[in-house]
């Protein structure tokens, strides 16, 4: 059976992806070669996601003409992650429903894991978390049977996502520590990175603003390790929704700003405008209707530009909901309406309920209560078939104030007494809160003061709750203050000790650097040394042996043992050249001339150069003995000539000396350096003389 993984393939280029479908030949290989190259271009921008979309629906051909039905099965998943990814959640999750007995029917677990995340997933973005919840968890129990770490990570992670939604967060957050657990040690950093942010949204929700920000900590040294400009980014979002949620306007916009700097600049549009339309809310809530308007028009540009009808939706509405808070009627029911259409073209349930809730609202403004009742039966009807308890509420209250206006305050009485109740369950005070004041005004609009008396005292009480919370909030909020100012100083003082920590490292620089000029003052003398060494080999041999030049055969004199200098150096302490010799130098004498040449054609022949790199050696062994045991003890691998180079690098020498000191080329002596590194076990960019330094 031709076996193929749905294991990620994102870590390997695009281009290596299509030259590898350009080799394949076979009708499989070209098959699954197609998949690959198609799940490496999603997660990125629409473009290229269309592109995949059009590379899986090929895929799927080839699957069917080959009868591969695994072929099928990986295709037709690809297919709804496209429509996933472009925001089309009803088109997706026709089509994973069309994968998924495909899967089941081969025995392709690995597929099917996949696709029921993917419906997870959909399922949430569709506001249905209770089925997501379902499916969820019987993706969490298949990956864990088949052993597959990172969906099985991935598929707890959403569950906390669907916890969070139906108002579970205790469960939401165990959930959020068990993904995070099987995720600890493996090299998925950004799956970390996403947990933790998941995480932090929970314990942002609860009020719990010091332990968000510490998940948004870890965050984001995970993605500063690897270098993620990306998730650092999200990591500046995410704070600074802590911020805009505790009231610090001026530390939320920063923190946005620096988001979207950070998405600008990697090119990331669509987080980009995710940015843009958190800068919108900061200036909501400051009232600033120049800045709304600006900011979320371009966050729908960009949301328009990236193909993301998902955003594009939710900024319909948000404009909307804004034009109408500042009464512009008729752009709100534009856009309203614009926002509406899109959400039920892709299906997103959320967005959809709050559109007609708003179109309700402008409704009843406008007087027209039928219309608005209309809007507002069909709002409950899509929020209860979603599961979605806080839109039921907003849509239960929505309809109690709409009798209410209309004086007829019994039928508002049972919608407002089941908001109530859903209000208890999920512990959200301020909706309860409401219902109570509009049941109040219910019962005494009905006369009947002891019901409305009641209902308006327990008003009062959770008002006063609230006010207490937000004391409790207000304190929170200073504590976090203090914490990020007790942070920032800190910060300087370690700003401090790493100015003075550089400027240690520069003046050890500037001793190395004049370590590396004597080295070089060194080689320079031992060049002379060679030199004085062939001088008086040249010169005193003839002087002191007169005689005949030793027969063919006859081994040459053997050098005189090296001597230390007095002062402990490296070099030879040789004698001056005898006069005799220098005097000779000059001569042109004859037979004795001739004999003189033949000798020093001899010696230059055997003696010199063996003689002088046998000294040199000795004198190099013997002056870095103990470096070159520990290079040897330590890196068993390295060859004597890289534990030579290892030494000469030591002591600060450059590539070019080195190669003199050798007699080797500088290609060659840097390809020992790059052998040193890779026996070593170090990164190519490693200061290998930092790390010999220290030995």
């Amino acid at each position: 059976m031709h076996k193929q993984s749905m294991r990620p393939v994102r870590e390997v280029s695009v281009s290596v992806l299509e030259a590898r479908l350009k080799r394949a030949v076979r009708p499989k290989d070209r098959l699954w070669a197609t998949i690959r190259l198609a799940e490496g271009l999603l997660g990125k921008d629409a473009m290229l996601i269309e592109r995949a979309l059009t590379l899986f629906t090929e895929a799927e051909r080839l699957a069917e003409d080959t009868h591969d039905r695994r072929g099928v099965a990986a295709a037709i998943r690809g297919v709804g992650r496209c429509q996933l990814d472009l925001s089309n959640l009803r088109a997706a999750l026709e089509t994973l429903e069309r994968a998924l007995p495909v899967a089941e029917q081969t025995g392709y677990a690995e597929c099917e894991i996949t696709i029921l995340r993917d419906m997870g997933i959909a399922y949430i973005r569709q506001s249905n978390p209770t089925l997501a919840l379902e499916t969820l968890i019987k993706c969490a129990g298949l990956a864990e049977l088949i052993g597959n770490t990172r969906v099985h990570a991935s598929a707890l992670e959403q569950i906390g996502v669907a916890l969070k939604d139906l108002g579970r967060y205790s469960e939401s957050l165990d959930y959020y520590r068990k993904s995070l657990a099987l995720l600890d040690g493996t090299r998925w950093t950004r799956d970390q990175t996403s947990v933790l942010g998941n995480m932090s949204n929970t314990l942002r929700y609860l009020g719990r603003y010091k332990e968000a920000l510490s998940a948004l900590e870890q965050s984001g040294e995970l993605s500063h390790s690897t270098q993620n400009n990306r998730d650092e980014g999200l990591c500046q979002g995410s704070i600074g929704l802590i911020y805009s949620e505790i009231g610090d306007y001026p530390n939320a916009l920063s923190s946005f700003f620096a988001c979207a700097k950070i998405m600008e600049r990697i090119g990331d549009k669509l987080n980009l405008a995710n940015a843009f339309g958190n800068l919108m809310q900061v200036y909501m809530q400051l009232g600033n209707t120049e800045q709304i308007t600006y900011f979320g028009e371009k966050a729908l540009a960009v949301f328009e530009e990236v193909g993301d009808r998902r955003g594009q939706a939710g900024m319909f509405v948000d404009l909307g909901k804004h034009y109408l808070w500042s009464a512009q009627k008729a752009s709100s029911r534009r856009m309203l309406n614009r926002g509406l259409a899109l959400s039920r073209e892709i299906g997103s349930k959320n967005y959809e309920t709050i559109a007609l809730t708003s179109l309700a609202t402008l409704e009843m403004d406008l007087g027209n209560f039928g219309s608005a009742e209309k809007l507002l039966q069909k709002a409950l009807s899509i929020a209860s078939t979603s599961g979605d308890r806080d839109l039921i509420i907003v849509t239960l209250l929505g309809l109690g104030t709409l009798f209410n206006k209309r004086g007829e305050p019994d039928q508002a009485l049972s919608f407002l007494e089941r908001a109530v109740t859903i209000a208890e369950e999920i512990h959200s005070r301020r909706h309860e809160q409401e219902a109570h004041r509009m049941l109040a005004e219910a019962f005494e609009t009905n006369r009947d003061f002891e019901r409305s008396l009641a209902h308006s005292m327990l008003a009062s009480i959770i008002k006063e709750e609230i006010l207490g919370a937000e004391k409790q909030k207000a304190i929170a909020e200073l504590q976090l203050r203090w914490d990020i100012e007790k942070s920032e100083r800190e910060t300087e003082l370690l700003r401090k000790e790493v100015g003075s920590k550089s400027r240690e490292i520069e003046r050890m620089a500037v001793e190395i650097e004049k370590m590396a000029m004597n080295i070089g003052e060194k080689t320079e003398l031992l060049r002379g040394v060679s030199r004085r060494i062939r001088k008086i080999v040249r010169f005193a041999l003839p002087a002191t042996s007169p005689q005949a030049p030793a027969k063919a055969g006859t081994p040459p004199p053997t050098p005189p043992p090296p001597r230390r200098t007095a002062g402990g150096g490296k070099f030879l302490n040789l004698t001056p050249l005898p006069q005799s010799a220098a005097a000779e130098e000059g001569l042109g004498e004859g037979a004795h001339q001739i004999e003189f040449d033949k000798l020093l054609s001899e010696l230059e022949r055997d003696y010199p150069v063996k003689g002088i790199r046998i000294v040199v050696n000795q004198e190099f062994q013997l002056v870095n003995q103990n470096i070159l045991q520990k290079l040897s003890k330590r890196y068993p691998d390295l060859t004597p000539t890289e534990r030579k180079i290892c030494v000469l690098l030591r002591d600060g020498l450059s590539i070019k000396q080195m190669a003199v000191m050798l007699k080797l080329s500088n290609r060659t002596v840097e390809w020992h350096r790059y052998q040193i590194l890779k026996k070593m076990k170090l990164k190519p960019r490693t200061r290998l003389m930092a790390v010999l330094m220290r030995m």
